[in-house]
């Protein structure tokens, strides 16, 4: 049968908002595809043989220059197949993608409902692009039009997302020891480094935007995957999972009764309590993942406007270590304002905090972003910044203009970060060596090195599977 649509994306991992569209397609009768393009081939081929009658493609903003390419691509060998572009990326910037990619529409809203509509629509003599609120479009002249968006959506207790779009296809995705699941959409802070601050904005008066499965439904979610696939421990990856304690031990209460299988999940260091860390610790969770984002309280709170002092955030690692948990955590380097000295406190309250796995990123500014704009407005970018600007990568590349010996400085700790959290004494010693940018490719190796003994260390898995995992995921790199 062919499919209604079939979705392409780039990375080798379930994508939340994919599974979510899926799941309410085949609600409502339509048939899906997910196309993994780093796991296929012959992309173009495998178009050929399934024939859609749309494309989508989901992605982030990093992904941008890879969108242009692989539309032009699609639209060398399959000029008949309308595109159409969602995500993050597609409700922040839809005139930038249909100026610069080869996209028949873009997805600005929720997809669930617009990409029913936009399948329905196709049937029609005649497209008309603009009764579909959360679209944009060009017109047949070249203009470029934005509808309205479309009204939130929230969640239903009758479309229970399934897996099998991509575990049938790819079957190493479901042998994965840790999976993904998220229980809600949104944040209820407004930190000034991420999107759910625009997004807030951008959807005030489209419905709620801080949405919460019910108990009953994800449990069956849960339940209904890991009896079909290996799953041997849950990552409940929502912006900020332990944020209502009400619904939290309500599930926990069933979860540890019906499930009963270990689990990650996400918290934040000004949220958690003794109550919590413990209900935490009876329901079987191994991990909690927070942000402190930077070990300089200044940048914290007047740059990334994320108001949580140094205390709390060791407190918190404390907390959740005196009652067995192990934490991940989040971190930043090469943001505006850090010197070198901000980039090794970041390394120290990591310690402090007793991190057992630390993940560790460049900052990367989004254009038309609040932190964007500070950059501008500081001379750290150009005032003309754009997408075509992005790096690809933000585990590797630094867009600042951060003096050079400053900004190699500062990527040398975060090259070294893992090894100097695991092992302070080596941080002690050896934390002047940041400073010898000479050895800045030998700490490159070191930081590829470390991100994959990390992964290895948080899921317990073998040096085969970890080694899979990481070719999967090369592209990041």
């Amino acid at each position: 049968m062919r499919p209604d649509i079939v979705f392409i994306q780039q990375y080798a991992v379930p994508y939340f908002g994919v599974l979510s569209i899926t799941s309410h397609l085949s609600h409502r009768g339509f048939k899906a595809e997910v196309l993994i393009e780093s796991l296929e081939d012959n992309l173009i081929q495998k178009l050929k043989q399934l024939q859609p009658k749309l494309i989508g493609i989901s992605l982030m903003s990093p992904e941008h220059k890879w969108l242009i390419k692989l539309t032009q691509s699609i639209r060398m060998s399959l000029p008949e197949f309308p595109i159409i572009v969602g995500g993050v990326h597609g409700i922040f910037y839809p005139e930038q993608i249909l100026s610069q990619a080869s996209v028949d529409l873009v997805c600005h809203s929720d997809g669930e409902d617009v990409i029913i509509k936009v399948i329905e629509h196709l049937e029609s003599e005649t497209l008309d692009w603009s009764t579909i609120s959360g679209l944009s479009y060009k017109t047949d002249n070249g203009e470029t039009r934005t509808n309205q968006r479309a009204e939130l959506v929230p969640f239903d207790d009758n479309i229970i997302e399934d897996r099998s779009i991509y575990y049938e296809r790819y079957p190493q995705l479901a042998r994965d020891k840790v999976q993904r699941f998220f229980s809600s959409r949104g944040c209820h802070f407004r930190c000034s480094f991420c999107y759910n601050s625009n997004i807030h904005d951008v959807f005030k008066e489209k419905g709620k935007y801080i949405r919460q499965k019910s108990v009953k439904s994800f449990i069956q979610e849960i339940t209904s995957e890991y009896e079909k696939y290996p799953i041997e421990c849950f990552f409940f990856s929502d912006d900020l999972f332990t944020f209502d304690k009400k619904w939290l031990k309500e599930f926990l209460d069933i979860y540890k009764v019906r499930v009963g299988r270990p689990f990650w999940c996400t918290t934040r260091a000004n949220i958690i309590d003794e109550e919590t860390a413990r209900m935490l610790a009876e329901a079987g969770c191994l991990t909690a993942s927070f942000g402190i984002e930077t070990g300089s309280y200044r940048i914290r709170k007047n740059v990334l406007k994320k108001n949580i002092t140094d205390d709390k955030i060791i407190r918190c690692g404390n907390l959740l270590h005196s009652y067995g948990i192990k934490t991940q955590t989040a971190n930043m380097f090469c943001l505006p304002g850090e010197t070198v000295e901000d980039a090794l406190m970041t390394i120290d309250i990591n310690i402090k905090s007793k991190a057992d796995y630390a993940f560790t990123a460049l900052f990367m500014p989004f254009p038309n972003t609040a932190l964007c704009n500070y950059c501008i407005e500081k001379g750290l970018l150009k005032p003309d910044y754009s997408l075509n600007d992005l790096p690809t990568s933000f585990l590797t590349a630094s867009i600042l203009a951060i003096p050079k010996k400053q900004k190699e400085s500062i990527k040398n700790v975060h090259r070294l970060a893992f090894f100097f959290i695991k092992w302070p004494l080596l941080f002690t010693l050896f934390k002047k060596v940041v400073y010898l940018n000479f050895l800045s490719p030998l700490f490159h190796y070191v930081f590829l090195f470390a991100t994959v003994l990390r992964h290895k260390e948080e899921r317990g898995i073998s040096w085969w599977a970890t080694i899979r995992y990481a070719w999967r995921l090369r592209k990041s790199f």
